[in-house]
């Protein structure tokens, strides 16, 4: 009788952690589903939605208009610009009484908001929650060089990963990228034709299998890398990928 007790317990427990399991996917998947705003499909599909814009800030207010949430952004440029958000975060944050709590977020999106930022902001605001990062390979190895210097970083075969303040980022060259595991808001700027050509990118997202609801080309107006030679090739790309684009609902 002993036996069969401990029997049927561990069946119980077995199955508890089952379905658990179980749940936990589900959850997941409804979390991901939840977060997509729209058709989503590979990069030249019709129902994608696609725009051109002048700015980073621009690619920034199509996201929050669109109302998307925790989602990946796939970003490609020629660098990664950090910056010390400590400098941007008011060092007084309440007023004498009655308090008067700062919304540090939106404080950063009204006074703080420009090309180097607009991630940062972004994460800050709950629009994206990590960022996958398609870069040169020069500028891959001096991330992984500076990264070294923190306890939170990973560097492999594929590219370099690190969290800051539990913010994930991954950052690879194109031909290392093999999509993500979730539609994903993509940014692409002019600045990175400095060092690849459309086509070749092109071809790199499309092997990826990369799924997409909104496609973000950007001018990067006033970006002390980018010529009209840049913005020729982005237009290049965008022919690629086609010039029509669903609406944003």
């Amino acid at each position: 009788m002993h036996t069969l007790t401990t029997r049927n317990c561990f069946i119980v427990g077995a199955l508890f952690i089952l379905i658990s399991l179980v749940a936990l996917v589900a959850i997941d998947r409804f979390g991901k589903n939840s977060r997509v705003i729209g058709s989503t499909g590979i990069i030249h599909a019709q129902n994608v939605y696609r725009k051109q814009v002048d700015n980073p800030k621009d690619a920034y207010r199509i996201w929050r208009e669109a109302g998307y949430r925790g989602r990946t952004v796939v970003f490609i440029a020629d660098r990664w610009e950090s910056f010390d958000p400590g400098e941007l975060i008011p060092a007084q944050m309440f007023r004498a009484y009655p308090l008067q709590l700062y919304n540090t977020a939106k404080r950063l999106e009204d006074d703080y908001l420009n090309g180097t930022t607009f991630l940062y902001v972004a994460s800050m605001n709950k629009i994206c929650r990590r960022i996958v990062a398609i870069l040169p390979v020069s500028e891959v190895d001096r991330i992984g060089k500076m990264a070294s210097k923190s306890k939170d970083y990973r560097v492999s075969n594929k590219g370099v990963y690190v969290s800051r303040q539990g913010f994930p980022r991954w950052y690879m060259t194109g031909d290392k990228f093999a999509g993500v595991d979730e539609p994903a808001l993509l940014y692409v700027g002019a600045s990175y034709f400095k060092y690849a050509e459309p086509e070749e990118l092109y071809r790199q997202l499309r092997a990826s299998g990369l799924q997409t609801d909104c496609v973000i080309l950007c001018n990067e107006e006033g970006k002390d890398s980018v010529t009209p030679k840049e913005v020729a090739k982005l237009n290049k790309f965008a022919q690629l990928i086609g010039n029509y684009a669903a609406p944003l609902p």
